[in-house]
């Protein structure tokens, strides 16, 4: 197993904050912190077509007894893992994102950034205005 910088560039992961999470079944929403030297604020991903997500309790001291290769305050994509085979077909990623206390493990499809703000803001309360404004529009009540 091996763990290799994704593609993908995001904003630099803070370390006070952690993160927020909020799944609708299919999609996974992260709301993060941004590192002072990446201009501070929040960023928010969208994993899509999750399979499997999971928030460990894992300090950056915690680290080097991890399941599966994680970097600090950082996303590491790891390829070889037990995680994908059964859903190849789909052709999954995987990855960790660790946080100053948690680590973050999904499998999904694909991933974007939905919202960057220079705001200073707890992750959980950007996440909450992030969805009240775009999600519950995209879902009517019935």
């Amino acid at each position: 197993m091996e763990g290799i910088q994704p593609t993908e560039t995001f904003p630099l992961i803070g370390t006070v904050e952690n993160p927020a999470l909020f799944s609708d079944g299919r999609d996974l929403f992260l709301s993060y912190e941004i590192a002072p030297a990446a201009g501070d604020g929040i960023a928010i991903l969208r994993f899509s077509d999750v399979i499997h997500f999971e928030q460990n309790p894992i300090n950056v001291e915690g680290l080097r007894d991890a399941l599966f290769p994680t970097k600090p305050s950082d996303f590491t994509e790891v390829l070889g893992s037990d995680r994908t085979i059964e859903w190849k077909a789909l052709e999954p990623r995987f990855w960790t994102i660790s946080f100053n206390d948690v680590t973050v493990e999904v499998v999904f499809s694909k991933v974007h950034i939905v919202h960057e703000t220079r705001e200073i803001i707890r992750p959980p309360d950007a996440l909450a205005g992030f969805l009240r404004r775009n999600v519950a529009s995209d879902h009517p009540q019935r």
